[in-house]
This record gives C-alpha cells, sequence and structure tokens, in this order.
C-alpha cells in the first residue's frame, strides 16, 4: 500500500476498557444484497472522459455493501494498478456510478455474467466478467468513517497524540517533531474511510478519491492482511491487527515499527460507520 503504510508503521494503542468493547448492534449496510467485485474477462476501456477511473483497462470494479464502488485500472505494461472510488446507487438492479456510468449484470450469485457498461458519453459495452458475491455476515464488513487517529510512537522516549480523521501531514508534523525521521514527499492526504468487504477486499480511500486496496481476513476479532508493498522504508512487527467495538464505533489497532530502528508504535484508528 503506497499510502497507508506511511502512516500505520509508526503508530501504537488506543486504551479501552475491555468491559465496554461488546457493542455489535449495527444495521446491515444499505448495498448489502447487490456488493461484490466484478473481474472483467476482456478488456475494459476507460478514458479519462469517464471522470472517476484513470485511463486503462480495468481489473476489478469493487462495489462495497455501503455503497462505494472501487475501480481497478492496469495503467502501465509492468502491471501497475491506480485505484479510484466513488458512490454508487442502484435503480431496479442497475447500477449507477457517479461520474462514470452505468453497470447491469446478474448479480444473483457468483459466476460468470454478461456484464454491460454504459460509458456516461458513448455506446453501450458487453464484456464478459466474473462476479464474486459478497458473503458479508460479519459486523466490520462495511465503509467506517475515519473519525479519529490516535497515534504513538517508543524511541527514547513514549509519545502518543489524538488527530481528528487521519491526515498524513499532521501526523507527519508530530513524527518529526518527535524525533522520527520522515521522508519530505508525504502526501498533502487524508484516509477518509476503510473499507471490509465481504469478498476479502480492506480498501482505504483517500480525500482525493484514490484507494489503496489489499487482501484480508478475519478471525474472531483478530484481522490479518497482505500488505502489498512498503515503499517509504517501514515495516510491520507482524500481519495481524484487532478490531473491537464501543458505542456504535469499531476500533482498528495496528502495531509497526520503523525499519531499521528501535522505534515501534502503533495506529489505532475510532471508525464509524457510513450507514
Amino acid at each position: 500500500m503506497k499510502k497507508i503504510s506511511f502512516v500505520l508503521v509508526f503508530l501504537l494503542p488506543l486504551l479501552f476498557s475491555c468491559d465496554s468493547l461488546n457493542d455489535t448492534h449495527f444495521k446491515d449496510p444499505a448495498f448489502l444484497q447487490y456488493s461484490g467485485r466484478l473481474t472483467p474477462m476482456d478488456i475494459m476501456p476507460f478514458t479519462k472522459a469517464t471522470a472517476q477511473a484513470v485511463s486503462g483497462s480495468v481489473t476489478s470494479i469493487e462495489l462495497t455493501e455501503s455503497g462505494l464502488f472501487v475501480i481497478g485500472t492496469m495503467i502501465d505494461e509492468n502491471g501497475t494498478i491506480n485505484y479510484r472510488t466513488g458512490r454508487y446507487s442502484v435503480q431496479d438492479n442497475i447500477y449507477l456510478l457517479t461520474g462514470v456510468g452505468s453497470l447491469s449484470f446478474n448479480n444473483s450469485a457468483s459466476g460468470n455474467v454478461n456484464l454491460i457498461f454504459t460509458p456516461l458519453e458513448g455506446e453501450p459495452q458487453q464484456i464478459p466478467a466474473n462476479f464474486l458475491k459478497s458473503k458479508s455476515t460479519n459486523t466490520a464488513f462495511r465503509t467506517w468513517k475515519v473519525e479519529k487517529t490516535r497515534i504513538t510512537v517508543r524511541g527514547f522516549w513514549v509519545a502518543s497524540a489524538d488527530f481528528k480523521g487521519c491526515d498524513f501531514l499532521e501526523i507527519a508534523e508530530f513524527l518529526r517533531n518527535n524525533g522520527n525521521k520522515v521522508p519530505p514527499e508525504v502526501p498533502a492526504l487524508s484516509v477518509s474511510t476503510i473499507s471490509l468487504t465481504g469478498t476479502d477486499s480492506m480498501i482505504f480511500a483517500y480525500t482525493d478519491s484514490s484507494a489503496d486496496v489489499n487482501e484480508f481476513s478475519l478471525n474472531g476479532n483478530v484481522l490479518t492482511y497482505d500488505w502489498k508493498d512498503l515503499p517509504l522504508s517501514f515495516t510491520f512487527e507482524s500481519d495481524k491487527a484487532v478490531i473491537e467495538y464501543m458505542d456504535g464505533k469499531c476500533i482498528l489497532s495496528i502495531d509497526g515499527r520503523i525499519q531499521n530502528s528501535t522505534t515501534s508504535g502503533n495506529v489505532t484508528f475510532v471508525l464509524s460507520p457510513t450507514d
């Protein structure tokens, strides 16, 4: 993950009373029955004219339980994939992707489908695709808004701070002020939402409509994730994170450290459901 790895790797835990971490009463997300992942089996070109997406051939379209879509497009011969996000709605089983166009296919079960894509401008395209229907039955499987981030770093001393949302520049300043080396090219972005889907995708959506996507599994309250890349010389102490609930919130906590350093840390996100 190119952006979120910068934040997660240093950061450490927001502690709550375990007696309170038992609130799992959330209503079903609004688009649960429509959610899943489409994988085109033929070239599905998107152009810059289709707003949210970047140029390139589409590798996947994730339709989340909470009405977020994520389009992955391959943008070069090295297999580099860019992800863009937006909101979708459903009318008469037609998916309306804001700024992109519409999708129509049989979403009743997983399997091969005849996907009809109609861009905002242009003629409909029929494309064979595979649809993986969401198996979502878990409270965590939805889109969560990042309300607060707590960061703790442990080097020569312990420092901790709370941030509204998850702004990279604010976090970078905190880390520098506490003796940690931070690369100068920190993006001026915030994490807006984190989605866990019933197709095993973990999606970090940013304020510029870009996203990072990786795979995860969930066993009880332990989330195991597969980081695709760590471009900023940081590493994780494990591939585990912990999910718990309190007062209608989801608490996601991850440990990490700076590579080749004695400084360890943790990030804890306080998340609220978007629907």
